[in-house]
């Protein structure tokens, strides 16, 4: 079992990888230029780079050594930025660097795509998260799978600050695991490989670079072996649906989580 302060950087960090790949015309975006959540983003970065835990045996394909994360460049101060995103990203999805886990698939078979949305979906409704009418993207976005990661590290630290049966905070942790296992962390240095050749942009290298070295420090955290396989993504303009959800917990005013009163629920291992 993690420090509780472990885990409170890593909801921290999960909650600026949740917020960095968003349009910069997104209200979410200007958390971004908070001095308050760029100092706990900052200090959420010291402290993983001081904890061994962190550091994993050997890097996986496209992995970065997480002592080489600069906090300096991972914020939005560069002029152009709206410009730079859609550079990047595009009004579409982007060919290159799609910021969706189902594009890194190399089957394009559409039922089988479909799945995987399917059982992404099923680790959001046993949390009792749901598709939200306003949301436009779909739930294998970066910002929604970090969200989520986020969410279960928030409902694991309520459980055991209140002292709840340990089922409910265990329950939370091997939901992490399995979920950064089968749909985030196998795709993430992909993502962040891919963005970083394709920008000039300060700030999104930084945040490739961020990418990279998170998924090799939370690999670590969560005891995973590395990945054995650097994906290519393989865009489709498929989109089913039901393929957005609403987050149920809101960030407070400089990003941080706060661990409110609802009781977690529980997807079992």
């Amino acid at each position: 079992m993690m420090d509780p302060a472990a885990d409170l950087a890593r909801a921290n960090l999960y909650r600026y990888l949740s917020l960095a790949p968003l349009p910069p015309r997104d209200p979410r975006f200007e958390l971004l230029r908070n001095p308050d959540f760029r100092a706990v983003v900052t200090a959420a970065l010291d402290f993983i780079r001081d904890d061994p835990a962190f550091r994993p045996a050997e890097l996986g394909p496209g992995e970065l050594d997480p002592a080489d994360i600069d906090a300096t460049v991972l914020f939005p101060d560069e002029e152009g930025v709206s410009g730079f995103y859609l550079e990047v990203f595009g009004h579409s999805i982007s060919k290159d660097c799609p910021p969706y886990e189902n594009e890194y698939y190399a089957s394009r078979d559409v039922t089988f795509r479909s799945q995987q949305l399917a059982d992404i979906a099923g680790f959001y409704h046993a949390f009792n998260l749901d598709r939200s009418s306003s949301a436009r993207d779909r739930i294998d976005h970066l910002s929604f799978e970090a969200e989520f990661l986020q969410i279960l590290i928030a409902r694991q630290l309520y459980a055991t600050d209140r002292g709840l049966d340990n089922a409910h905070a265990e329950s939370c942790r091997q939901a992490q695991r399995r979920f950064f296992a089968e749909h985030l962390g196998w795709w993430l240095p992909a993502f962040g490989n891919q963005l970083e050749a394709r920008t000039a942009s300060t700030f999104y290298k930084g945040f490739a670079r961020f990418v990279r070295s998170f998924a090799a420090a939370e690999r670590a955290a969560l005891g995973l072996p590395p990945f054995t396989e650097l994906p290519v993504a393989h865009p489709d303009s498929y989109e089913p649906e039901g393929a957005c959800f609403e987050c149920q917990l809101n960030p407070g005013d400089d990003g941080s989580l706060p661990l409110t009163s609802r009781s977690p629920a529980g997807r079992k291992p």
